[in-house]
Formats: structure tokens, C-alpha cells, sequence
């Protein structure tokens, strides 16, 4: 039986010929789509950065609307409780004059003071 013979053994053959050294093996083409360690890295890198960059851009018009709201919201609110001051100022008035704490003493039964009943302090 015959040894099949190995392309090795057939190229150092052709060599020793010839004397010329003859490397017939296939050209290993590079993928055009091929990145080396360090621009995978420099590409993740920028990745992030940009991913980055546009959630702080989105997060902070976010924040500014919400802000905008709490800001109106209360403005409102202070615009009420200005109105209710102004209410409660008018009622104190209200209260306090002379003619309505009289309406109050006679609806408690309340009458004014004899002469002899009033005592001045030194």
C-alpha cells in the first residue's frame, strides 16, 4: 500500500529543486469590518459618552418642565392665599371695631358698666 503524501512533504520537495522557497498557501484576506482591541475600546468609550451626553440633555428639559410646573402651580397657590390674608384681615378688622364687639356683649347679656363699678388704677 501506498502513503499518501503530505503537502508538507510535497513543498519541501518542490524547494530542494528548485532552491527557491515557495509558500503556495492561501492569502488570509482581512474582513474590512475588522477593529483592533483598542478601537473596540475607543468606540465603546465614545458610545457611552454620546449615550451619556443625551440622557443628561433629556433628563435635564425633564427636570427644567417639571420645575416650570411646580413654579405655576405654585404661583396659584400663592395668589389664593394672598386672597384669603386679605379676607381674614378684613374680618379681623371686622371683629375688633367697636360696633361689632358691642352686638356681641348684648347678645351675651352683657351691659355697660355702672359709674361705681369702674375702678381707675394709679
Amino acid at each position: 500500500m501506498v502513503r499518501p503524501i503530505r503537502p508538507s512533504e510535497v513543498e519541501r520537495k518542490r524547494n530542494a529543486r528548485t532552491g527557491i522557497r515557495i509558500n503556495n498557501s492561501r492569502v488570509k484576506r482581512r474582513n474590512s469590518f475588522y477593529f483592533s482591541h483598542r478601537q473596540i475600546i475607543l468606540i465603546t468609550i465614545m458610545l457611552f459618552i454620546f449615550l451619556g451626553s443625551g440622557i443628561s440633555y433629556v433628563w435635564s428639559n425633564f427636570e427644567e418642565t417639571q420645575i416650570g410646573f411646580n413654579l405655576s402651580r405654585l404661583q396659584q397657590q400663592e395668589l389664593k392665599l394672598k386672597e384669603l390674608n386679605q379676607k381674614l384681615k378684613l374680618e379681623l378688622a371686622t371683629l375688633k371695631s367697636p360696633q361689632s364687639l358691642e352686638e356681641a356683649a348684648r347678645r351675651l347679656g352683657l351691659r355697660e358698666a355702672l359709674p361705681k363699678q369702674i375702678i381707675i388704677l394709679p
